[in-house]
């Protein structure tokens, strides 16, 4: 069984880690331009049709956050100061700071499999159990409950994190940027009295926030979250080409924990060196979805899930 980071035989792991920042750059490319053609689009709309740019904005906003996740891991940019420069500004549209993310991320890499594991997004999978939690679920309650507490003590107190001095004096800036961000909005929006607030901001934030949620569920959820081994605990999803562009390669979450220091762009070649010691491998998000919805529906109204029959079944017969 392999474990966390064993080099197999063939594989050229210096090569695997090498950051390349030319493919970073291209999602880039294709992200500020649809962004920001799609913000024009929902500014200059007629009548009610800007909620239509307005939603395709929300999606570039959580496909936004799935880069930001790689610059967290410093595997966007060579050098540390562009992944922290350009990582606070993917993350400012739905309120996700770069250092704090990262502070927390990297203990969950450290951590997972143990009961000290923590998301930075406080989802909390496990009252996830029934269809009348999904909806805060998705839309990330708890996290931007937390948001708006650590915005209040980054401007009125102090913010309180197990990082190093400096870590956290840029936490506290990040929150500050955040405040500054809606303050702005929101004087415009009174000021000129204008709705650009609305389209380019509040309705994409109600679109970008579940989407993020959606991508972030599969990870873990339903894995053998008990044992610290990624093979075991992590779940890797088979995605087309548009799938894996859009989560930026979250679906090959396994090799990720694997190897964690490996490019996003190069998530595909891991893949093929790892996939047999998958225990938890998706053939599609699809599939996950209708399974994970399957259960919540079940549980809900007392009856047994498809995979729950079947282990049933099979007890009864033995």
């Amino acid at each position: 069984m392999l474990s966390v980071g064993e080099e197999i035989d063939g594989m050229d792991l210096r090569r695997l880690m090498e950051v390349n920042t030319q493919p970073f750059q291209m999602k880039l490319l294709i992200l500020v331009p649809l962004t920001v053609a799609f913000a024009f689009l929902a500014s200059v709309a007629p009548g009610s049709y800007w909620v239509i740019p307005s939603i395709f904005l929300g999606l570039m906003y959580a496909h936004a956050v799935e880069l930001q996740h790689q610059c967290l891991h410093k595997t966007a940019f060579k050098g540390k100061p562009w992944n922290r420069r350009v990582g606070v500004f993917l993350g400012l549209p739905l309120l996700v700071s770069y250092s704090d993310y990262q502070t927390s991320h990297m203990k969950h890499h450290k951590l997972l499999g143990t009961p000290e594991d923590k998301e930075f997004f406080n989802y909390g999978y496990d009252v996830l159990t029934n269809i009348k939690a999904l909806i805060p679920h998705l839309f990330m309650v708890r996290h931007y409950r937390d948001v708006a507490g650590f915005i209040w003590q980054s401007i009125f107190g102090s913010i309180s994190r197990d990082a190093n001095p400096r870590a956290v004096a840029r936490i506290r800036d990040e929150y500050r940027l955040m405040a500054v961000f809606l303050l702005a909005m929101l004087g415009l929006t009174i000021g000129f009295e204008t709705t650009l607030f609305l389209k380019l901001w509040l309705v994409p934030l109600l679109i970008g926030v579940p989407t993020h949620a959606l991508i972030e569920l599969p990870e873990h959820i339903g894995c053998n979250v008990g044992i610290p081994d990624v093979l075991k605990n992590t779940r890797t999803i088979r995605a087309s080409k548009f799938g894996t562009w859009f989560t930026d390669g979250n679906n090959y979450h396994v090799e990720h924990h694997w190897l964690p220091g490996v490019p996003n762009d190069k998530f595909p070649e891991l893949h093929k060196y790892v996939v047999t010691n998958i225990e938890t491998l998706e053939i599609s998000y699809w599939s996950f979805y209708k399974g994970f919805l399957n259960q919540l529906y079940h549980h809900a109204f007392g009856k047994k899930s498809e995979p729950e029959e079947a282990e049933k079944a099979r007890s009864a017969k033995a």
